[in-house]
C-alpha cells in the first residue's frame, strides 16, 4: 500500500474511532455524573450529621477536624470532574482521600464512609471499563501525519540552509577573485618578489661584511682598547652601522696585526664603505617598497575582512546543516517506528 493511501485509510479509521470514543464518553459521562451527584449528597449528609453524645471529648475534636478536611477535599475533587477523562486524572487523588482523612471518621461514621468509599470504587470501575472499551479499538496513538509534516518542514529548512551556504560560497569565490585581481593590478606579486630579492641581497652583503669583521674579534679582544672596540666585540653589525668609526679603529691597530689579520683589515678598509652604503641603499629602497606594499594591503584589508565575515557565515550555515541533519535522522527513526505500527493497524506493508 502506498503511503498516501495508507494515510487516507488511517484517517478514515481514526474518524470512526473518534466517533466511537465520543459515544463511549457520552454513555459513561451520564453514569459518572449520576454517581458523583450521589456521592455529593452523601458528603452533605455526613457534613450535617451530629456526633453521638457518648463520644469522648478529645476523640470528638479529632473526628470534627478529620470530617472537615475530608468533606472539603472530597467535594473539591469531585466538583472538578467534568467528564470521564477528568475522572481519570483525579482518580489517584480520590484514592488517597479515605486514607489521609477518613482515619478518625471511621470511629464514628463508619457506615457513611464505607458507603462513600463503595461509590468511589464504582467510579474507578466505571473509568476502568471506559478505558478498556477505548483501548479495545486497537488503533492507538499513531499520528504519522504529524511526523511526516515535521519531516517535510525540516527537509525544507535543510534545503534552504544548503542553498544559502552554496550561495555564500559563490560570493566568497567571487570576492577572492576580485581581491586577487586587485592585488595583481597593484603589482603586489612583483613588489613582494622585489622585496624578497632586496632582502636576500642585503642579507648576503651584511653576512659577508660580518664574516670578515668578526675575524678581527680575537686581536681586538686581546688589545683591550675599550670604547668603540668593545661595542664592536658585542655586535659585529656595529661595523656596518658605523663604517667610518670602524675604519678609524682598523687604521689605528693595522700595524699591530699579524699578516693574516692584516689581510682581513685591508679588505675591510677597501670594501667596507662601499658595502655599508650598498646595504643602506637597499634598506632605503626596502623601506619605500614596504610602504607601498602596506598601502596596497591596507586597501585590500576591507575586502579581506568581508571575505572572513562571509566564511564565518558559511561555518554557521554548516553548523545549522549538521543540526538539521541530526534532527532529520532522529525524526526518520521515529517515523519508521510509527509506520511499522501503522502497518500492524492496517494489516498491510506501506511503501514510502
Amino acid at each position: 500500500m502506498k503511503l498516501e493511501q495508507a494515510l487516507n485509510e488511517y484517517r478514515r479509521m481514526k474518524e470512526e474511532e473518534e466517533r466511537r470514543i465520543q459515544k463511549l464518553k457520552e454513555k459513561h459521562n451520564k453514569r459518572i455524573k449520576k454517581k458523583i451527584k450521589e456521592i455529593l449528597k452523601r458528603i452533605d449528609k455526613l457534613e450535617k450529621k451530629r456526633l453521638p453524645k457518648d463520644v469522648d471529648e478529645q476523640v470528638a475534636r479529632l473526628v470534627e477536624n478529620d470530617r472537615r478536611n475530608y468533606v472539603r477535599a472530597l467535594r473539591h475533587a469531585l466538583e472538578s470532574v467534568g467528564d470521564i477523562d477528568d475522572l481519570g486524572k483525579r482518580l489517584p487523588d480520590l484514592a488517597k482521600l479515605h486514607v489521609g482523612h477518613g482515619k478518625y471518621l471511621l470511629i464514628v461514621f463508619e457506615k457513611d464512609i464505607y458507603t462513600i468509599n463503595r461509590l468511589l470504587k464504582e467510579l474507578s470501575e466505571d473509568y476502568a471499563e471506559y478505558y478498556g472499551e477505548v483501548m479495545a479499538g486497537g488503533l492507538g496513538d499513531v499520528e504519522p501525519e504529524l511526523l511526516l509534516e515535521e519531516e517535510r518542514g525540516i527537509q525544507e529548512l535543510l534545503e534552504e540552509a544548503r542553498r544559502d551556504r552554496d550561495q555564500l560560497r559563490e560570493v566568497v569565490e567571487r570576492k577572492r577573485n576580485e581581491l586577487r585581481n586587485f592585488y595583481r593590478e597593484k603589482g603586489l606579486d612583483k613588489l613582494e618578489e622585489e622585496i624578497a630579492s632586496l632582502n636576500a641581497d642585503a642579507r648576503r652583503i651584511e653576512l659577508e661584511v660580518r664574516s670578515k669583521a668578526s675575524k678581527l674579534h680575537k686581536p681586538l679582544k686581546r688589545m683591550r682598547l675599550g670604547g668603540f672596540a668593545d661595542e664592536f666585540l658585542k655586535n659585529s653589525g656595529t661595523a656596518i652601522e658605523n663604517p667610518d668609526e670602524f675604519i678609524s679603529l682598523i687604521k689605528k691597530i693595522l700595524n699591530d696585526l699579524d699578516d693574516k689579520h692584516r689581510k682581513t683589515a685591508n679588505w675591510l678598509l677597501k670594501h667596507l664603505p662601499e658595502k655599508a652604503e650598498a646595504i643602506k641603499e637597499r634598506r632605503r629602497k626596502l623601506e619605500t617598497l614596504q610602504e607601498r606594499k602596506d598601502r596596497i594591503l591596507e586597501e585590500g584589508a576591507t575586502r579581506e575582512k568581508e571575505i572572513w565575515e562571509l566564511e564565518r557565515k558559511i561555518e554557521e550555515k554548516e553548523a545549522e546543516i549538521r543540526k538539521l541533519r541530526h534532527q532529520l535522522e532522529h525524526l526518520e527513526t521515529q517515523l519508521e517506528g510509527v509506520l511499522a505500527r501503522l502497518e500492524v493497524v492496517l494489516g498491510e506493508k506501506i511503501e514510502r
